[in-house]
């Protein structure tokens, strides 16, 4: 039963939107990773500039932590 209502649900989600969420979260482990906080990594995932892949590049988090220094 739950089963079906999670699938049930999960039809409902846009694939867009479910992409958007995955590539989000991907910003946010590679800046985890890179050893940046959490408002430093929602800063740099809101200023990026670099579109093309789902990790912020080292500059990216240098510029990141320059502006919470």
């Amino acid at each position: 039963m739950v089963h079906k209502n999670v699938i049930a649900c999960l039809d409902d989600i846009p694939l867009v939107q479910i992409q958007h969420y995955a590539s989000q979260s991907a910003r946010f482990i590679s800046a985890y990773s890179q050893e940046i906080s959490g408002s430093m990594a929602a800063w740099a995932n809101q200023n990026r500039r670099y579109h093309g892949h789902q990790t912020l590049l080292p500059w990216m988090v240098e510029k990141a932590k320059a502006a919470y220094a």
